[in-house]
């Protein structure tokens, strides 16, 4: 309390000496002119308070005209008080007290004094006098006082007392001197003022140029203490990026703290503390930078921005280093990289489905895309059905993907099949759930229509790869049919590490003709990739058997008394009926452990859904669907399967399919 009134009482002195005028810039200029104002009230209180005790004296003493002289001047600077108060200018209060302490001065110098010490008060006066009323003026009236001291010095009777010749000559040498020394002192001062206020100048202009600058950069730029608080010179940039306003004082890590995980965060706080401490060069602590580029959220709202920092250690004068931080809004830059790099992988992908295309003969790519189509067709079909079980509707989806990938992967399609056997991941664990959503079907929607685009797209690469194709481009159906099982056998070979060859035994022209073409290219499709995943050997194996380094895998297709007979076989390593009876137990496909001991329930085991004795899937196998595909596709057809298998020589499928629907649907072994 007692320090607040001492404070109080201080702040009412300073405002009587500056006359209450507001010096709140601490420039040397205004701190110059708050001088001047205390001195000048010093003056008046101190000149004036003598002058009427010398005006008064006088009176008592029976000089009443030296006393009313003495009082008047008094008067003149209790005046001069208050026009200082007013907005009257500075030099009339200057002269209405200078003038009467210049008579105060001229009077004791006169006078005498006590020992002639009267004449001692001259010396303040060129000082004073000067100070307060400028070069000119000062000089002037300390002149005119330099006479009248020297008439008092040394002109007998002008004082009544009488002053040796060499004391007057120390008084007037000294006036002068103080005189002189006054003068230079001001006028070094007034040029120095000068130069200071060039200076000033320059620099003013100089600062409101970078704060021009600063504020219309699109950039924000701001500085970090040790403690991470953001410093009031930052750009005006600094809020419209950062969504914030009034950042001066607030934590930069506190800024981010809704952008940033908590890790992320504290390495934030490690990479400030190397930058603080150059721990290593400008180049390294950029490319470690973890605000790179980021996305950011701002704490008082909701959208988001994608921001680029950069950040420099900065020495100031005090000693102490901050960070120098810039911060750019690069959410438009980046969306146009988004932008650009989806056009380049699309043009990639345009690319490289093209290189695959060129290299398939155009009239069984467009046998490909017949049946891709006919796939999709069915799979529309099927989600027709609203009363069908959702778990049929995912099974059958599962086949459709699945005949429409193998295709795919025989003609070296890559990036095709690629996209079907994911979408094959994602069917396998809808079919293992008793229901499926609505919304996991729209998905599976969604991603075949992604598929038919691509489809599409090679329909349009076949337009343009028969428009300088010269000639029909016809191929007989059989020949089309051999053209895409010799890919299926290369592509396995290639995959699998394996070496086999297809041997055409017989195809009967009638059978292809009148029977159903793209069922039973689908059909041998699938035997032929089992053939090459579970019978044929590698070559070392086959080696150690006795056997050729190369399998082989031999086909008829015949007319036998108006049915269609389809023979396959191959000289491999026949059924492994240990590991399907293992693999059977594993997926409880059978309920009683003795139907394992009889081989015919175990082969028609082969053919339930999602049954495979391989351990991980890949383009060729492990799904379970292939042979269960080929049992469906011959139920539709109302044919027959028969399955023959010896240990070590290869396996035998025949498969009879009659011209006309109406046979009857079984599967036998034998």
């Amino acid at each position: 309390m007692q320090a607040s009134e001492k404070k109080q009482k201080m702040n009412i002195f300073l405002s009587i000496m500056t006359s209450g005028k507001p010096f709140y810039q601490r420039d040397e200029a205004t701190m110059d002119t708050m001088v001047r104002y205390i001195l000048l009230n010093s003056m008046i209180f101190l000149g004036g308070t003598l002058l009427v005790i010398f005006g008064l004296e006088s009176i008592k003493s029976g000089a009443p005209i030296q006393g009313m002289f003495d009082l008047s001047m008094a008067g003149m600077t209790l005046l001069a008080f208050v026009i200082l108060r007013t907005a009257a200018p500075f030099i009339l209060s200057g002269f209405m007290t200078v003038i009467p302490y210049m008579m105060l001065c001229a009077f004791l110098a006169v006078s005498g004094g006590v020992q002639g010490s009267g004449v001692l008060w001259i010396y303040s006066f060129p000082l004073l006098s000067i100070f307060l009323l400028g070069m000119k003026s000062g000089i002037a009236l300390s002149t005119v006082l330099l006479f009248i001291v020297s008439a008092a010095v040394f002109i007998p009777g002008v004082s009544p007392m009488k002053f040796e010749t060499s004391f007057a000559l120390r008084t007037v040498g000294v006036y002068i001197l103080v005189l002189v020394c006054t003068i230079v002192y001001e006028q070094t001062k007034l040029v120095k003022d000068r130069w200071v206020a060039r200076l000033t100048n320059a620099l003013q202009v100089e600062r409101d140029e970078i704060t021009a600058m600063k504020d219309n950069l699109k950039v924000g730029l701001f500085l970090i203490n040790r403690d991470y608080i953001i410093q009031p010179q930052y750009s005006k940039a600094l809020e419209t990026v950062m969504a914030e306003t009034d950042l001066s004082g607030k934590s930069f890590i506190d800024v981010l703290s809704n952008s940033l995980q908590k890790k992320e965060l504290e390495t934030l706080q490690d990479y400030f503390t190397m930058v603080f401490n150059r721990s290593y060069d400008t180049q390294m602590l950029e490319d470690i930078n973890p605000l790179h580029q980021f996305k950011y959220t701002s704490l008082t709202g909701s959208e988001e921005k994608t921001l680029r920092c950069s950040f420099a250690p900065i020495d100031r004068e005090d000693g102490k280093v901050y960070i120098l931080g810039t911060v750019e809004d690069t959410t438009r830059e980046a969306e146009l990289q988004q932008q650009l790099s989806e056009e380049e992988s699309k043009r990639q992908e345009e690319m490289r489905s093209l290189f695959e295309v060129i290299h398939v003969e155009p009239r069984v790519l467009n046998d490909f895309i017949v049946d891709t189509e006919y796939e999709f067709e069915r799979i529309n079909e099927i989600m027709k059905k609203r009363d069908e079980n959702s778990s049929v509707v995912v099974n059958c989806i599962y086949q459709s993907v699945h005949a429409i990938k193998s295709n795919a992967v025989i003609l070296g399609l890559q990036s095709f099949a690629t996209k079907l056997h994911l979408l094959e991941d994602e069917l396998r664990g809808l079919r293992e759930h008793m229901d499926v959503s609505f919304q996991e079907i729209l998905h599976i929607t969604v991603e075949l229509e992604k598929l038919m685009k691509i489809k599409d797209g090679f329909k349009e690469l076949i337009g343009k790869i028969l428009a300088f194709n010269t000639g029909d481009g016809k191929l007989q159906e059989e020949h089309v049919l051999v053209q895409t099982l010799e890919r299926v056998v290369q592509k396995a070979s290639d995959d699998l590490g394996k070496r086999a060859r297809l041997t055409i035994a017989k195809v009967d022209p009638r059978a292809i003709e009148h029977g159903p073409r793209r069922a039973i290219k689908e059909v041998l499709m699938q035997l032929v990739r089992n053939s090459m995943t579970h019978g044929i050997e590698k070559p070392e194996e086959r080696l150690a058997r006795g056997k050729e380094e190369e399998g082989c895998i031999t086909l008829t297709i015949d007319m036998v008394k108006d049915r269609i007979e389809i023979k396959l076989s191959d000289d491999g390593n026949g059924l492994d009926f240990d590991a399907i009876r293992k693999k059977a137990v594993e997926l409880s496909l059978v309920g009683d452990e003795a139907e394992l001991q009889d081989k015919s329930s175990v082969l028609k085991i082969l053919f339930a859904p999602g049954f495979s004795t391989t351990e991980k899937a890949d383009m060729h196998s492990g799904r379970g669907v292939g042979l269960n595909l080929v049992k469906e596709r011959v139920k539709e057809l109302k044919g027959t399967i028969k399955l023959q298998s010896e240990d070590g020589k290869g396996t035998v499928f025949i498969i009879s399919i009659p011209p006309e629907q109406d046979a009857l649907t079984g599967v036998q072994t034998a």
